[in-house]
């Protein structure tokens, strides 16, 4: 019977055993989730990520791709990790420089020439223009300041060479046109923008070797600021710790250049090895920052102590040296203030690695008679070591700055309110303004039509739109202080006005 009943039912029995096996699978998954999945999910979430606790030692540990997780692969570089942690070290102990050279071991005074920094004409850059500073005869430049615009007009037609319009320096080719690029102008580099005026600021940098220095003579002469050495630090191997050692003028420079008038900046002759020295070097500029008005950047100043390469610095390799310069920059950022790295050309480029640095403010020194060809971006250029500065006896170093810390500008937008023109356009620009004055004085339909034909043939859309609001500005008041029944007033029209 049992076996007749499994013979006509089999194909149930079949099925009804598969479907139980299936739920009885299903319970089981269901049990593993709850019981046991959480647990593994949270012990793995427990797990730090790895992360560098340090900037320096993530940026020297190569780590193989293998080891990697794929989705790490699209995190941002060990360069982009927190900086916060680099402090500048304030307490560390200064001694205050002898001004005995060889007993302070300070090489701050003599500078290693390299391919960069052995003068003539090295560099592949452009020529550079000499210029002169006569001024103009007089009466040959005719300017015209806007009523209605910021703008002012100059007819220099008439005019070449060096000429001051609304406050703001120009340089005219002999042709009147707009004199743009670098140029020497009374023995110093100085730039001018794209419509002619004066973009660049004229620098030095000054140590006790610059001996007791007449700031106000050194202000007269047309200088706009100074880096002030702060300290350097023994360059031999003699003793494996150095002190910090504080340029004996630093704080009496400094004091001096602030009473003069000149923006200032800092600079540190390092000669660190590890992070902590450069802390200590950020923390000795910061120490000074404090108490003074520091305008200017205060730089990282990397070069080699000895001709040899004999110094406790000078075989760093490139990775470590810049491993210094970030930890100073960054310090001294997290202080509040702007930083930047020293060196000379050929240094960026065979002892740092460049690409690490271009946060900073760059100052680049390469002594050449032509304009630098330093191939990366550069905020001031050191171009002589053998300049003359009334009020510093001796030479002193040269630089022209680029940026304008102060104003927080590259100074490509200086003169701009300056409009060069020639005597037909300041014609025009002339009679543009003295029709809106003439028609504000007395309305008339037709002299608002002759007026707006005088605008409209001006060359700038904005002065263009500041005449006309102006001459409109002008018919809506005339409109409202007219009573209705008085037919306007018919004027004698200017001459030099025409339709």
């Amino acid at each position: 019977m049992a076996f007749e009943f499994f013979k006509r039912n089999r194909r149930k029995i079949f099925l009804a055993l598969r479907m139980s096996a299936m739920f009885a699978l299903s319970l089981a998954v269901v049990f593993f989730s709850t019981a046991f999945a959480p647990q593994m999910f949270r012990e793995q979430e427990a797990k730090p990520a790895d992360a560098p606790t340090d900037l320096l030692e993530a940026e020297q540990t190569t780590v193989p791709e293998t080891t990697l997780p794929a989705e790490t692969t699209t995190q941002p570089p060990t360069t982009a990790a927190d900086t916060s942690q680099y402090k500048a070290n304030t307490n560390v102990v200064v001694q205050v420089a002898t001004g005995d050279r060889e007993k302070d071991e300070d090489k701050g005074g003599e500078k290693v020439e390299d391919s960069s920094l052995s003068g003539g004409s090295s560099g592949s850059g452009a020529q550079i223009e000499q210029g002169s500073s006569e001024k103009p005869a007089p009466g040959t430049l005719d300017v015209l300041a806007s009523r209605y615009s910021d703008y002012v007009y100059a007819d220099v037609s008439a005019v070449s060479g060096l000429v001051e319009i609304s406050g703001t320096p120009f340089y005219l080719n002999e042709n009147h046109t707009p004199f743009s690029g670098i140029m020497k102008l009374d023995g110093r580099n100085v730039r001018f923008n794209s419509r002619g005026a004066l973009a660049s600021k004229v620098g030095i940098d000054v140590s006790q070797w610059n001996g007791t220095i007449d700031w106000a003579r050194v202000k007269a002469s047309g200088v706009d600021y100074a880096i002030v050495r702060v300290g350097f630090r023994g360059y031999g191997t003699s003793d494996p710790v150095k002190p910090v050692m504080q340029d004996k003028n630093v704080e009496q420079n400094i004091r001096g250049a602030l009473a003069a008038g000149l923006d200032v900046g800092l600079y540190f002759y390092s000669q660190a090895i590890n992070r902590e020295e450069a802390l200590e070097e950020a923390g000795a500029c910061v120490k000074i920052a404090e108490d003074y008005k520091i305008t200017y950047p205060i730089y990282f100043d990397t070069e080699f102590a000895t001709s040899g390469h004999t110094g406790r610095a000078d075989k760093l390799d490139a990775k470590t040296r810049t491993d210094l310069a970030v930890a100073f920059c960054e310090a001294v950022r997290n202080a509040g203030y702007t930083a930047g790295v020293y060196a000379s050309k050929s240094f960026f480029y065979d002892e740092l690695e460049f690409s690490r640095l271009q946060r900073y403010e760059i100052w680049v020194a390469h002594y050449t008679s032509r304009v630098t060809d330093f191939s990366h971006p550069y905020e001031a250029w050191q171009y002589t070591a053998e300049g003359k500065v009334d009020g510093i006896s001796g030479y002193t170093d040269l630089n022209i700055g680029l940026y304008d810390y102060r104003a927080k500008s590259d100074m490509q937008s200086v003169g701009s309110n300056v409009l060069l023109t020639d005597t037909a356009g300041m014609r025009a620009y002339r009679t543009a303004e003295q029709g809106v004055a003439q028609y504000a004085a007395s309305p008339d339909d037709a002299l608002y039509k002759t007026v707006s034909a005088s605008i409209a043939v001006l060359p700038q859309a904005a002065v263009r739109d500041a005449l006309q609001k102006a001459l409109n500005d002008a018919r809506a008041n005339a409109m409202t202080t007219q009573p209705a029944s008085t037919a306007p007033a018919v004027t004698k029209q200017d001459p030099t006005i025409t339709a």
